[in-house]
């Protein structure tokens, strides 16, 4: 039989079994490898996408504490250590259990916690039991101190700086410094003092205060055992909490629908803004000619918060309601005048105080987020806006505003003093006529 040969016609030399061996074993062992490394459908605490990084990592860098081993030990993050010392303390007088309950219920949840990670954890057992211990209890005792307003909170140092509190509260709602929730749930059990079922709308109470911005109400019924962590607890049961944010489906398929115009240039073709009074951040309608928006504070926070909430639905399967709703917002928002028409109608709470600075947040929030256009939530609604904007009359009414008002005021104001003369002149005729027709009869 003859040798097989290419398309140059050069025999294919027979590989070695030397070199089979070795791409053999390579391969072999990234195969063994797959036992120590979570399952991507098991875990659900993810790092944040590399495009998203690129864009703005710092957003995802915790401030003052690491919540979990992704930024554990970070230099900047040790300071909170001391803290979170003093807190086990203060739980532990609270709970009066030994500290070996908690550290016994971390050991035996060590693997499962392990793999809820989607990168590999490398720290030791030992290791990451202390950050289970340590990390968790500190989130359970804050959240009661600030709750409950317990004795010795005046003397507390994170307590006498708002500002730590503040940023403490974004801190647990990143993408990447999180607990499963699970872990919580348990530190919560062995209390015996503590129903974890409170402790969600203890943690509401908590961020809703300290992040105002996304005006939380938890949605009921409430099944503990779905939710992940924190910031899953806050995305999928206290934004979504009305029925206006349940998923709505489109009227047309996807690439059958258009995005909107700017907020100045819908003012142009009728459509008016209103303050929307609904309970939800997301439950926008267009109604008669008017979008009803509800206020959102845009404060120095709101792009961190916003982009962590908007990776964690890239990264988990449901609702994609936050990165919709700042498509929306980009929509309307091109320029400093957009943004100052929102304001003025109570849509947009300026704490910036630049509008330049919120329009340029609104046009950056959307790098490199993937919209699922068959499922986007504000479809119909958009349908309905670009309907109304297509009418003759409305048409119409942009082409005569575009003829006369780029006129210079002053021939403007001229006109309209030229039209009222004439029009006065007209009627001074047309009366002078009629009282000589009486006359010229008599």
């Amino acid at each position: 039989m003859a040798a097989k040969s290419d398309n140059f016609g050069k025999v294919a030399a027979k590989p070695g079994e030397e070199e089979v061996d070795a791409v053999n074993k390579i391969l072999e062992t990234k195969l063994n490898q797959l036992s120590s490394i979570s399952s991507s459908s098991n875990s659900f605490i993810f790092r944040a996408p590399r495009e998203l990084r690129q864009v703005n990592a710092r957003v995802f860098e915790p401030q003052i504490i690491s919540i979990g081993p992704y930024h554990h030990n970070k230099d900047h993050l040790k300071a909170m250590e001391i803290h979170e010392v003093r807190y086990l303390r203060s739980f532990l007088k609270r709970t009066a259990k030994p500290l070996k309950t908690y550290v016994a219920a971390s050991i035996s949840m060590e693997n499962r916690v392990r793999n809820c990670y989607a990168e590999t954890v490398n720290m030791s057992p030992r290791e990451f039991v202390l950050v289970m211990v340590l990390d968790g209890l500190f989130v359970v005792e804050l959240i009661h101190k600030f709750v409950t307003a317990s004795l010795g909170v005046e003397n507390d140092d994170i307590f006498k700086q708002n500002l730590n509190l503040t940023i403490l509260a974004q801190d647990l709602l990143l993408l990447e410094n999180q607990l499963p929730f699970f872990v919580l749930n348990k530190f919560l059990l062995l209390t015996n003092m503590s129903e974890p079922r409170n402790f969600v709308f203890q943690a509401s109470d908590f961020f809703s205060k300290l992040v105002p911005s996304l005006n939380l109400r938890i949605r009921y019924p409430l099944v503990i055992d779905d939710i992940k962590h924190l910031i899953g607890l806050i995305h999928d049961n206290g934004l979504l909490s009305t029925e206006g944010t349940k998923y709505r489906k489109p009227r047309l398929d996807a690439g059958e629908w258009n995005f909107i115009r700017s907020a100045t240039e819908l003012l142009e073709r009728g459509i008016k803004f209103k303050k929307g009074k609904g309970n939800s951040l997301f439950d926008i309608k267009f109604k008669h000619g008017v979008m009803h928006i509800p206020t959102l504070i845009v404060d120095h926070d709101i792009d961190r918060i916003l982009r962590n909430l908007i990776a964690y639905e890239q990264l988990n399967q449901g609702s994609s309601v936050v990165m919709d709703h700042a498509r929306l917002m980009d929509c309307l928002i091109n320029y400093a005048d957009d943004v100052a028409l929102l304001s003025d109608c109570g849509i947009i709470d300026n704490w910036l105080g630049s509008h330049e600075e919120v329009a340029n947040m609104f046009n950056k929030i959307n790098d490199y987020v993937y919209l699922s256009t068959a499922n986007f939530y504000y479809s119909n609604l958009f349908v309905d806006v670009n309907e109304h904007c297509n009418r003759r009359l409305n048409l119409w009414k942009v082409q005569l505003r575009k003829k006369y008002f780029h006129t210079p005021w002053d021939w403007v104001l001229m006109s309209i003093v030229a039209a009222i003369i004439l029009l006065l002149l007209s009627l001074g005729q047309t009366i002078f006529s009629v009282l000589s027709y009486f006359k010229s009869g008599n």
